[in-house]
């Protein structure tokens, strides 16, 4: 029995110097853990920035000259002046388009009398052999649009899909094509560039900064 007591003296010294660790260890003073010293709150972001695609530098807008669905010629330059939004779309497409007609009448509905005063709306066919002016007229009247919409003959189609970097591809009575928007300043030159179908708010907001610029 005996043999045994040094081995049990020796257990009880050790939970006894484990028990006061413990307790100089709670009584320790606090220390910050590393995140205690780090500042998690991000940064405000600066009311200057898109929420579109930035083009930095802006790119000119490329020159056109197009026909309006009323019959009347229009060019890059009856733009000038004007803060415009400038896409592309078709009047029999059943998907992706009429979502970006809703879009922009979401615009128009928010800008109201601005709109063709100091603001442009502007669609540029990718159909141009079914988008005749008195279709696109038929179809802006129907949807109540106060924009442009743009045709031509094919080959000058191309050469203006080519110059804004839109692809263009016709199979039966569907077109795929980019869904590529372009926010365009009064000066002419392109400053926002937006893929997809954006909703309405974001037009809203990069197009409101131009104007306040």
């Amino acid at each position: 029995m005996l043999r045994f007591r040094p081995i049990v003296n020796t257990v009880l010294v050790v939970l006894l110097l484990m028990a006061v660790g413990a307790v100089f260890w709670l009584r320790r003073p606090a220390q910050p853990g590393y995140l205690d010293t780090v500042d998690l709150t991000p940064p405000p972001m600066p009311d200057d920035l898109f929420v579109g695609d930035e083009m930095v530098p802006p790119v000119p807008l490329a020159e056109f000259d197009l026909i309006n669905f009323s019959g009347e010629r229009v060019s890059n330059a009856d733009l000038q002046g004007k803060t415009t939004l400038l896409s592309f779309a078709y009047t029999s497409c059943p998907d992706t388009c009429p979502v970006m007609f809703g879009r922009f009448l979401g615009v128009q509905e928010e800008f109201g009398a601005a709109i063709g005063a100091d603001v442009e709306l502007v669609f540029v066919t990718v159909d141009p052999e079914v988008d005749t002016p008195e279709r696109l007229q038929r179809h802006a009247e129907a949807l109540d649009g106060k924009w442009y919409f743009l045709t031509e003959e094919l080959a000058a189609m191309q050469k203006v899909w080519e110059d804004f970097r839109v692809y263009v591809e016709k199979e039966g009575a569907l077109v795929g094509h980019s869904n590529v928007t372009y926010l365009i300043d009064d000066l002419g030159l392109i400053r926002v560039r937006y893929s997809g179908l954006p909703p309405t708010s974001i037009f809203v907001a990069d197009l409101q900064k131009l104007l306040d610029e």
